[in-house]
């Protein structure tokens, strides 16, 4: 079976070339991730950990459907030669048995060439991590073949499952009408593909509402993962929705003069499952940026709000750095001044999991905001319950109410907390709501092991500042600065983002390109026919904005509840949270993929 699998592969080397290359970027994307895991876990690094699992969670999601729609597509070309090998002889068990072999040669030269490298790429991330505060400075990443063999584990049964599924139509039908079923593609779904379908979508859409029924950054989260199960639900259902559009297409053209169109939208309806397979990711291309930047956004968009109503100084106090106790000294005996409050960030790890066995994934890291001075009256944190006058000394806490959301804990119950190597465990005095603007816990500075500098000053008083090196802000002028700099803060996140972008945008060109050459024989018939060099460059081109406004349409209704539901969570509006700039520039990439890697071959391939 390793013969035939070999010699499929020199027969057929485009369709295997696009395979290869998703999988070596899907192994050096799982690899690179799992290092930055494993070195969380084995340095007691909590938040790297959090954020290489954050990352793994959109990841996994993002590769399982590239690469089962990449293979998909490879092998769906392959059906002919599959009905061929059951109308000689073959047995459905040897068909499943050629196509897992040669699944199998792909991955055993395509993982370790992509993992491997990824393993080291890893390095590349320790710049951002440390200046974004993840990682101290020097951190040796750990290298071991753990994040190789997961990726295998992942991406393996995934592009099998796929194959599989594809030689499905082959294998489950007698070799005469398997030999029948190539000449067309089956009209319809099966009954499981149109029950999962439905199963994804409602989930999707109920998800998609979380944030109606739980507010804020939790609820938002929830249901910006929306955005990928209604992307599964359009890849289970694709046939079925491109034969519908392709269908509308074409007798909305009847009265069309262009051959080159109606030929190309005839050509859509009749192979819409080999479409469905280059609409997919780039889908899921607009779908993926489009959403991440819209969460991103509000959440920035929601903490300058708060921090906006939560402020009420009449003048906000800072210094490069922090303000040292001489300059506190100094604004708070200042003429005029009538009450000052100090505000601190201190690093922390809080206690998420009362089982000691997780070791360092017990605790999470967060940072504790510390307040010298009276609170009341200039700033307004939204207490539900308690009362911030109770922050007193170092036995108090104020939480923020996502903090405590399925915890059970309430005013009067502790949280245990990690200061460097103390631990102390503070008992509720307040919880508050506008944990975005303030920070998810709240503590006396007198409640810390040493002092540290502070950050701002909220003032209140009309007072002249005179003090060198300090500079006066209003509220505004405040919280613009600090959304500014929560948005620089982002750096690695978008990074992160970019790179599964790429990632999503070379899949789906590569699958472009992989269907186009595949239809060499295709091509070589109508210039036998007659069609010119020109008309087949249209009819192609036809196709491709197809492909594009299909693709456009699709992901632009998977992200719509998603960022309805963000919005309503984080800002308490319905109006969709599209960054229209990102939305735009990811649109026109997706018009210039389908084009360039469409366009491209056939002029090749007709030349």
């Amino acid at each position: 079976m390793w013969s035939f699998a070999r010699s499929a592969v020199r027969a057929n080397p485009a369709s295997f070339a696009g395979s290869f290359l998703v999988v070596v970027a899907a192994a050096a994307l799982l690899a690179a991730n799992g290092v930055l895991m494993e070195s969380g876990l084995r340095a007691d690094a909590p938040m790297l950990t959090t954020v290489a699992g954050s990352f793994a969670g959109t990841a996994v999601l993002v590769v399982v459907l590239v690469v089962a729609s990449t293979f998909a597509a490879a092998l769906r070309r392959r059906t002919e030669q599959y009905a061929l090998l059951r109308a000689v002889g073959a047995t459905p068990a040897q068909v499943r048995s050629m196509v897992t072999a040669e699944v199998g040669l792909v991955f055993a030269v395509a993982a370790p060439v992509g993992a491997v490298p990824g393993l080291f790429a890893a390095h590349l991330f320790t710049p951002l991590l440390a200046s974004g505060g993840i990682v101290p400075e020097g951190l040796d990443l750990v290298v071991t073949p753990l994040p190789v063999l997961g990726a295998l584990a992942l991406l393996f049964p995934t592009a099998l499952l796929a194959a599989r599924l594809v030689a499905r139509s082959v294998t489950s039908v007698s070799p005469t009408a398997a030999v029948r079923g190539t000449a067309a593609e089956p009209a319809g779904l099966s009954a499981a593909r149109r029950a999962w379908a439905v199963v994804l979508l409602v989930s999707g859409l109920l998800l998609a509402g979380t944030p109606f029924v739980l507010p804020g950054l939790l609820g938002s989260a929830a249901g910006a993962t929306s955005a990928f199960l209604l992307i599964s639900a359009a890849a289970l259902a694709g046939p079925a929705l491109v034969g519908a559009a392709a269908r509308r297409a074409v007798d909305a053209s009847r009265t069309s003069r262009h051959a080159a169109t109606l030929l190309a939208l005839l050509n859509s309806r009749g192979f819409a499952r080999r479409l469905t397979t280059a609409i997919v990711p780039l889908a899921l291309f607009l779908a993926l940026g489009t959403v991440q930047t819209g969460v991103n956004g509000s959440i920035v968009d929601a903490a300058a709000a708060q921090l906006r109503t939560g402020v009420s100084a009449d003048a906000v106090v800072t210094a490069p750095g922090s303000l040292t106790p001489e300059q506190v000294d100094a604004v708070t005996t200042t003429p005029g001044v009538e009450a000052v409050l100090a505000t601190a960030s201190v690093p922390a790890e809080v206690r998420t999991d009362p089982d000691d066995d997780l070791g360092g994934l017990a605790w999470e890291p967060s940072a504790l905001t510390a307040l010298s001075g009276d609170a009341a009256g200039l700033v307004d944190v939204g207490v539900t319950a308690g009362s911030l006058s109770d922050l007193t000394g170092p036995g108090t806490v104020a939480v923020s109410a996502e903090s405590l959301f399925a915890t059970g804990k309430g005013v009067g119950d502790t949280v245990d907390v990690r200061l460097g190597d103390s631990e102390t465990s503070p008992t509720i005095v307040a919880v508050y709501d506008r944990g975005l603007g303030f920070g998810d816990y709240l503590v006396d500075a007198v409640a810390l092991p040493e002092p540290v500098p502070a950050a701002a000053l909220y003032v209140r008083g009309p007072a002249d500042f005179a003090v060198a090196g300090l500079e006066v802000l209003t509220v505004d002028e405040y919280v613009d600065t600090t959304v500014s700099g929560a948005a620089a803060q982002q750096e690695l996140g978008t990074v992160l983002l970019l790179v599964l972008i790429v990632f999503i945008a070379v899949a789906a060109a590569n699958t472009l390109v992989m269907l186009t050459s595949a239809r060499r024989p295709e091509l070589a018939l109508l210039r036998r026919v007659g069609a010119t060099r020109r008309q087949l460059t249209a009819m192609v081109g036809v196709e491709s904005a197809f492909v594009a406004g299909t693709a456009l349409v699709l992901g632009t209704l998977a992200v719509l509840p998603a960022l309805v539901g963000v919005a309503y969570g984080m800002l308490g509006t319905a109006v969709p949270a599209f960054d229209w700039s990102v939305y735009g520039a990811l649109a026109a990439a997706v018009v210039l993929i389908a084009t360039a890697a469409t366009l491209v071959p056939t002029r090749l391939t007709t030349r």
